[in-house]
């Protein structure tokens, strides 16, 4: 397996205080970020890594002299191209036939051998790794459908509303959709290269990824590191999973119109606590009413967007949602939308896809809902569960009882920290 580390990057926001460095060489915990990297894919066993330099390339070549696995590194300083993608064109002729892309500005914890295997055995040509972020207006996001084909891209500060699926930076690609001619030097990867693909895929992840961009960033990051709040793929994880409706937005009955969906703005706040401590947030709701056809899938889909926009603009995020509609023997999907499931609440089979994607520890999660089988689903799966005061508190009829009552989700979270 081979890996391609870029890290040319001029770090012009990074100037007044790494003026002297490469990007990929800031420090943490006293070590360069990009030997980080290296270590990490090495252990994972990547047999080579090929490194595209250009500022200040010189001391790129000196943190890695004394690497023990120095000769399987490649460094390459290719002036002709430009870009994230110029750098790829420059590399064409020792790039092999499947490889991984990674921007060296990342602070990462993240299974790349995983991610690259699961690539191999989908036959895909790109895989982009994509998470949601607290600033997405200012990444490149994408919107993908049911078999995690991307359907649209949407380019740094292009729109006003668009969906938190960022590309984190990490990519899979083969080498035959890096043409060898294009009409510019200055080729950036998403724009120039995967935009104009026919088919891009995406893996979504909760593993620790963060651009350290700013100096804003490095210290967010150096801080999370120094509270061990930083999220690790080898270790499972405590999460918090809400229901919709009476949760994050106010219980209204059956929602049939964009208007009538109104967020809870202090469910906005526990969702940000919950970011800033890397603790993993779901959205876990039915939503019957689309089998039932009183709502139509164009305003399910823009209720969905405005939850998504709402939350990004209060810079906060959920790391994956889920909905299954189905309803007395009746089927709803779309395979436009990836967030469709079968398992239909108080079953717990979406509980546990997410605990086999993201490798949760359920007996140290916890469930927020206002309805019974909130509750019970909570329960099954092993979670500690919160009833939050809602008008539907009144149809409560299951035989199973909450662990708290909390009067709304803020409450909740306050008292998950607490408990942890």
């Amino acid at each position: 397996m081979q890996a391609v580390i870029l890290c040319g990057g001029l770090g012009t926001r990074l100037k007044n205080k790494y003026k002297n460095i490469p990007k990929a060489l800031v420090k943490f915990k006293k070590k360069p970020n990009l030997i980080k990297i290296i270590d990490n894919l090495f252990n994972q066993n990547f047999k080579e890594i090929i490194l595209l330099t250009a500022y200040k390339n010189e001391q790129i070549h000196k943190s890695i002299k004394n690497h023990k696995n120095y000769k399987k590194i490649k460094i390459l300083n290719d002036k002709e191209f430009t870009g994230t993608g110029g750098a790829l064109v420059g590399a064409n002729r020792i790039l092999k036939e499947k490889f991984l892309v990674i921007l060296g500005d990342l602070y990462i914890d993240f299974n790349y051998r995983k991610f690259f295997v699961h690539s191999v055995k989908k036959k895909y040509n790109t895989n982009t790794v994509i998470h949601p972020n607290n600033h997405p207006f200012d990444s490149d996001t994408v919107s993908y459908n049911s078999n995690d084909k991307i359907k649209k891209f949407y380019l740094k500060n292009s729109s006003k509303i668009k969906p938190n699926n960022a590309i984190a930076g990490i990519f899979f690609l083969k080498k035959k959709i890096i043409k060898s001619k294009y009409n510019k030097k200055n080729i950036d990867l998403v724009k120039d290269i995967l935009v104009k693909n026919k088919s891009n895929f995406v893996y979504k992840t909760i593993d620790y990824i963060k651009d350290f961009g700013t100096k804003k960033r490095i210290f967010k990051i150096k801080k999370q590191i120094l509270a061990n709040k930083l999220i690790n793929f080898k270790t499972k994880k405590a999460a918090v999973f809400f229901d919709r409706d009476g949760v994050l937005n106010k219980e209204v009955g059956v929602i049939k119109k964009l208007n009538q969906f109104k967020i809870i703005y202090s469910t906005i706040e526990s969702i940000k606590i919950l970011n800033k401590l890397n603790i993993p947030c779901f959205l876990v709701s039915n939503q019957a009413a689309l089998s039932k056809k009183i709502i139509k899938f164009k305003t399910f889909e823009n209720i969905h967007a405005k939850l998504e926009n709402v939350l990004s603009k209060n810079k906060a995020y959920l790391d994956d949602y889920a909905y299954c509609p189905d309803f007395d023997g009746k089927k709803f999907s779309n395979k436009d939308f990836p967030y469709f499931y079968k398992y239909r609440k108080p079953n717990i089979g979406i509980i546990n896809h997410f605990k086999n994607k993201y490798n949760l520890n359920l007996k140290k999660s916890y469930f927020i809902g206002d309805r019974d089988i909130d509750v019970l689903t909570g329960k099954k799966a092993g979670c500690k569960t919160f009833l939050v005061k809602s008008p539907k508190n009144k149809d409560y009829i299951l035989d199973v009882k909450p662990d708290y009552f909390v009067k709304n989700a803020l409450y909740a979270v306050k008292k998950i920290l607490l408990i942890k």
